[in-house]
């Protein structure tokens, strides 16, 4: 069916103030503050096949407030670094993705007041020459505090429901050790591995399709010349199965298996700066 009316325009705009203070303990040890306004433009929904319904239906922006506060701090000679951040995010106005069927299309509403709260650390260091470690670490409490869609022709409370796409916890730690070949520092062997635990999340507003919290590991080998590099790798090594999407009506995307090859890349300095060819 051709449909005649499906121009639309719209236009958004917004102020979006930043404030941030910082104090300096002494040059290792740092504390801030950070208050900003965040903004996301609405838009027009998808067409829609169903001739007694609008073509084009705008959204309005989502607006939120950032609460953020922490420190980073140099230890050990600035061989151990710890950082820490504690946030607050209140959304009002959220977008919300909505599926509609039996076309499939993923329409956006405003529906939502969300609220998201947690905290984030950052460990580094160098404990022996040649190894470096990172971990970090994150939890999340992100839930809508206000959602009612439109479901069957009735209106539906989600409130209370945790936000989706959204792991409780998150995780990460990679090692990788460096040696150069004898006294030639432009020719260096590096092993890394890396982990990293998603944790618990659900993929629709309803909370019925969720993925359970999972690990996978990664490994890389490689040689490294100057600017070139070559490297053998490994990702997924446990082949570990777990959604990566899902849809409200059940179908879900699952992430890659494991897969492993060789990668070769170059760098070159040109007139525009530093470049990187694989």
């Amino acid at each position: 069916m051709t449909r005649t009316d499906t121009s639309a325009s719209e236009a958004y705009g917004n102020f979006s103030p930043k404030i941030a203070l910082n104090y300096s303990l002494s040059k290792e040890h740092n504390f801030y503050g950070i208050y900003s306004k965040g903004f996301r433009a609405g838009g027009i929904s998808q067409l829609s096949s169903d001739p007694s319904a609008p073509p084009l239906v705008p959204y309005d922006s989502e607006y939120s407030d950032n609460f953020e506060i922490g420190s980073k701090n140099m230890f050990a000679g600035k061989r151990l670094r710890l950082n820490a951040t504690l946030f607050y995010t209140r959304i009002k106005n959220g977008q919300i993705p909505v599926l509609i069927m039996p076309e499939a299309l993923t329409l956006i509403r405003n529906a939502a007041k969300l609220e998201s709260k947690g905290v984030e650390l950052e460990l580094s260091g160098l404990p022996v020459k040649g190894l470096e470690f990172t971990y970090t670490f994150g939890y999340t409490n992100a839930s809508y505090r206000e959602l009612i869609i439109a479901d069957d022709g009735e209106n539906k409370d989600l409130s209370g429901n945790k936000q989706i796409f959204t792991p409780q916890t998150t995780s990460f730690l990679s090692l990788q050790y460096t040696r150069s070949l004898a006294s030639n520092t432009n020719s260096k062997l590096f092993a890394r591995l890396e982990h990293r635990n998603i944790g618990k999340q659900y993929f629709n507003l309803a909370n019925t399709i969720q993925q359970d919290a999972y690990n996978l590991l990664n490994f890389r080998l490689g040689f490294q010349y100057k600017r070139m590099e070559a490297a053998l790798w490994v990702s997924n090594l446990m082949n570990k199965t777990y959604i990566d999407y899902a849809y409200d009506f059940g179908a879900v995307h699952l992430a890659e298996p494991r897969m492993y090859g060789l990668t070769i890349k170059t760098s070159f300095v040109g007139n525009s700066g530093k470049k990187e060819v694989n």
